[in-house]
């Protein structure tokens, strides 16, 4: 996935798609959400929050959330996440 894709807000796996119906995730300004997906059709069923975004550079982004109390960073590349389409049309 390109940086480009991720601002625009492109569904996308971490690391590609381990079973179907398997979790999505969005960027939306500030935070990314997470795509709870049907197993039957892969359609959303529930979209929820996941962490927030804290910066986006040239080749990876830091996000955090809050795990009982204690703040979690994480930083990922771009060149790790899949998007959603290039996934569906490959398994089709």
């Amino acid at each position: 996935m390109t940086k480009e894709q991720f601002i625009s807000g492109t569904p996308f796996y971490i690391g590609g798609k381990k079973y179907k119906g398997d979790s999505t995730y969005t960027f939306d300004e500030s935070h990314i959400s997470r795509q709870t997906r049907s197993s039957i059709n892969e359609k959303v069923v529930t979209n929820d929050y996941e962490c927030n975004v804290v910066k986006v550079g040239r080749s990876q982004f830091t996000a955090f959330t809050y795990v009982m109390g204690k703040r979690v960073v994480v930083k990922l590349k771009f060149s790790d996440l899949v998007s959603y389409e290039t996934e569906t049309s490959v398994g089709e």
